[in-house]
């Protein structure tokens, strides 16, 4: 359900925050908020109309603020319709979650209940007292968000483009980020956490996974700034250790500007005119990008 949904972004003192299109507030970028806030897109993107969206809703007696709902769907006659339950990530479904929701929904009474983690969805109907688990989304969700036309503007409020791009570099990342977040296969996508950044850049994002063999993987991301700048970043991986960072200033390479790529390693790092090795404006393909990539970083590293 949410295999290509994003939350969006604010920036906020220089700090990039998850925005609630709910509560319309900006919120800490935590995993449990992001998987919550992808759904809702999800929701969104179905059709299901955000007035009748509630979060963290508290179904407890007066004074108990432990039951609280992630995401309760009213219908149109404003009767709880599907029961949500979010977890992190990196957090498994289990049967303990199982047990959580089903206690949520004496209080709630949907017929239909989610349980997710924003890499696996479980769906549940209510009917006569029994649960039966259904082996695919409710009809009411049939709507695929992955053929979407994304445009930049959306793109822009998810993070992964700065709103002070050009012409030009507006229309590679309609092309090129459709490509890479809807159709590439072969590859996974994963929210990168890192403790300390290279640089002041925030490279703690969504990133497309690319193996190459069970030793050498691409992680690949675009990411805005708190500026309205767009950076594209490469990790290369090498016996699953990040062995070197390409950062793409894409505002300066689209401005034709030399010093517009660095590249971090152990051996230092090195600025250099990415135009000289490979011309980003005019790839043809998503594959394209991964091997040209991979193929800067070897050069380099050797």
């Amino acid at each position: 359900m949410v295999e290509h949904t994003y939350p969006q972004v604010v920036w906020r003192d220089g700090q990039k925050l998850l925005w609630n299109p709910i509560h319309r507030k900006a919120l800490k970028n935590r995993p449990e908020e992001r998987v919550r806030l992808r759904i809702i897109e999800s929701l969104v993107a179905a059709g299901w109309s955000k007035h009748r969206i509630s979060t963290e809703e508290s179904i407890g007696k007066p004074g108990d603020s432990a039951m609280r709902t992630d995401i309760i769907c009213y219908d149109q006659q404003f009767e709880p319709r599907i029961l949500i339950e979010c977890k992190a990530e990196h957090i498994p479904i289990s049967s303990r979650t199982a047990e959580q929701i089903a206690r949520y929904n004496r209080q709630v009474s949907a017929p239909l209940v989610m349980m997710s983690n924003g890499v696996k969805d479980f769906w549940y109907e209510i009917s006569d007292g029994q649960i039966n688990e259904l082996e695919s989304p409710p009809k009411l969700l049939d709507k695929n968000p992955k053929k979407q036309n994304y445009r930049f503007e959306d793109w822009q409020k998810r993070g992964f483009a700065g709103a002070k791009a050009d012409h030009d570099l507006r229309k590679w990342v309609e092309k090129n980020l459709s490509q890479i977040w809807f159709n590439c296969e072969n590859s996974e996508i994963r929210f990168l956490n890192f403790i300390q950044g290279l640089t002041d850049l925030n490279l703690n994002h969504y990133y497309r996974l690319k193996s190459f063999s069970k030793k050498r993987k691409v992680a690949l991301t675009t990411v805005n700034t708190p500026f309205g700048g767009s950076r594209l970043v490469a990790i290369f991986n090498q016996n699953h250790q990040n062995e070197g960072v390409l950062e793409v200033n894409l505002d300066l390479l689209f401005d034709e500007q030399k010093g517009n790529s660095s590249l971090y390693s152990e051996t230092g790092t090195s600025i250099f005119d990415l135009r000289s090795f490979y011309n980003l404006k005019q790839v043809e393909g998503t594959h394209s990008i991964f091997e040209n990539l991979m193929e800067i970083f070897e050069g380099a590293l050797d």
